[in-house]
């Protein structure tokens, strides 16, 4: 084998190991909570850390057939993120002085 092709092997498990490893902490992050904030940010990770692979494969292969896959992740990504952002952001009502916020920690909080 020549010098380049055992460089590119390394480097490819290198890449790959390190995202796993990235993966396994968003996953962790998903299941360890305790917010729904945390949830967000561990599942950002995980969409963020498919698209690279995606992104990689595309590059070791020479292909561009996964950009509409990449397009339709990244869109649902920022999507989720907006929706969630704005279900916990305190309410609008200069009036409400942040004492109501409305997440749905909060809420449980409520509860009688």
């Amino acid at each position: 084998m020549s010098p380049a092709v055992v460089v590119m092997a390394v480097a490819v498990a290198l890449v790959l190991a390190l995202l796993g490893a990235t993966f396994a902490l968003a996953v962790f992050r998903i299941v360890r909570g305790p917010t729904i904030l945390d949830r967000m940010i561990g599942s950002d990770m995980v969409l963020t850390t498919v698209l690279v692979v995606i992104a990689a494969a595309m590059v070791v292969r020479q292909d561009l057939t996964g950009i509409p896959v990449l397009v339709v992740i990244s869109a649902t990504s920022v999507f989720a993120t907006v929706a969630v952002a704005r279900a916990v952001t305190p309410s609008a009502d200069p009036s409400d002085e942040g004492l109501t916020v409305t997440t749905p920690e909060r809420a449980e909080e409520d509860q009688p």
